[in-house]
């Protein structure tokens, strides 16, 4: 099954999210990597055409996209158990 692609709002041309919560990059033709904030959720950095960089839910920006789709449709975890991952500052 192929993923649906959404482009996100506020970051159009730059960024899309798929139906299975993956977020694309435009710029750089790939995924970005999703890091987890200090309660888990996976967030992501995403910066507009002036440079100014924003970190988002990537849950929020799904719901956002596909308001229609339940959340069990949602392929990433809504927040993990174990670790930090990376970086978001």
């Amino acid at each position: 099954m192929k993923e649906k692609h959404i482009q996100i709002e506020g970051y159009e041309g730059l960024y899309e999210i798929t139906n299975s919560g993956r977020v694309y990059s435009n710029r750089s033709g790939k995924y970005l990597t999703r890091c987890n904030d200090e309660y888990g959720f996976h967030v992501v950095k995403l910066t507009n055409n002036s440079g100014d960089k924003h970190n988002y839910k990537v849950f929020d920006l799904w719901k956002k996209a596909f308001p229609s789709e339940q959340p069990i449709e949602f392929k990433g975890a809504l927040n993990v158990k174990y670790g930090k991952g990376c970086s978001i500052l």
